[in-house]
C-alpha cells in the first residue's frame, strides 16, 4: 500500500508539473501567477487524494467530491488570471473535457 501510495503521489506531482507547463505556455503566465497556480494545483492534488481515500468503494460519491474540488480549483485559478487569460483557460478546459469524453467513449467500445 505504501509503495502504491508513493507511486500515486509521484504520478500526481508529475501531473501538477505537466499542467503548469501547459498552462504557462497557453496562458503566458507570469512567474508570480505560475507560483500561485502551482500552489492551487498542489492543494487540489492533496484534496483529491484525501477524497479518494475517504470514499473508496463508493465511486459516485468519489466522483461528485472530485468534481466539486475541480470546480473550486478552477475558480481559484481564475482569480489569479487576467480576463484574456480566463478566456484562454476556459477554452483549455473545454478541450480537456472533449478529450476525456473521447477517451471514455473509446474505452466503452
Amino acid at each position: 500500500m505504501l509503495l502504491s501510495s508513493a507511486a500515486q503521489t509521484q504520478s500526481q506531482q508529475i501531473s501538477v508539473e505537466k499542467n503548469i507547463k501547459i498552462l504557462k505556455g497557453k496562458l503566458k503566465l507570469s512567474d508570480k501567477q505560475t507560483k500561485k497556480i502551482t500552489t492551487i494545483l498542489e492543494d487540489q492534488r492533496e484534496e483529491t487524494t484525501t477524497a479518494m481515500n475517504e470514499n473508496r468503494g463508493d465511486r459516485q460519491v468519489m466522483d461528485a467530491v472530485i468534481q466539486e474540488i475541480a470546480k473550486k480549483t478552477d475558480n481559484k485559478i481564475k482569480e489569479v488570471l487576467t480576463e484574456e487569460q480566463i478566456k484562454a483557460y476556459d477554452k483549455t478546459i473545454l478541450n480537456r473535457q472533449a478529450q476525456v469524453s473521447k477517451q471514455m467513449k473509446r474505452s466503452k467500445k
